[in-house]
């Protein structure tokens, strides 16, 4: 009995292309390490974002952040448009976000700011471009970006030190007798009858 599906009439390059195919069968594949973000090899981590239906994606990340963004990948699709979906699209680029809502600043209903705290490294014009990006796809869709503003922190020592003198001059004499005075005025009542 033959192991073929092929019609008898198959060409010899059908014949070819299934002896072939039955070859591949053979190759060890682990489709397990293929569909998580921390064992899929390097070279494959964009089809596995396409497939993770990532919205974001730069070849030039580093890995670590690549397999961040497509672990991030379904809780961000699945709080879309809350605060929380915001801070994910944007926390795993090293960055920090500050959101600031209308109701918090007093301004037109259904707007909203947002503060990103870049730390040391800084910030470059196309990574500012990817980050608007990432907040117009994560943000909701009834809110307004009316604000991104860029807040450089830099960690370092600062010594402070004070010092406090305070107390009274003070002169201690010894003890001398002073005279005793007295001093009184002396009123006599007068009256006369004529």
């Amino acid at each position: 009995m033959s192991n073929s599906l092929l019609p008898p009439s198959a060409s010899n390059f059908m014949r070819c292309a299934e002896a072939v195919g039955t070859r591949i069968t053979d190759i060890p594949v682990d489709l397990n390490t293929l569909w998580s973000p921390d064992t899929c090899p390097v070279h494959l981590l964009p089809y596995l974002a396409w497939a993770f239906s990532v919205d974001r994606w730069d070849r030039n990340w580093p890995e670590e952040t690549k397999r961040q963004v497509i672990r991030d990948a379904w809780l961000i699709h699945r709080h879309k448009g809350t605060i929380s979906a915001l801070r994910r699209a944007v926390e795993p680029l090293g960055y920090l976000i500050e959101v600031k809502e209308w109701w918090q600043l007093n301004e037109e209903p259904g707007t909203f700011r947002i503060v990103v705290g870049v730390l040391d490294q800084g910030i470059t014009d196309e990574m500012y471009q990817e980050l608007e990006r990432l907040i117009a796809d994560a943000k909701p869709v009834s809110r307004h970006l009316t604000g991104l503003a860029i807040s450089l922190s830099v960690n370092g020592k600062i010594f402070v030190g004070t010092g406090c003198y305070h107390g009274d001059a003070l002169t201690v004499y010894p003890y001398t007798r002073s005279p005793l005075l007295s001093k009184g005025t002396i009123s006599l009542p007068g009256h006369s009858f004529n």
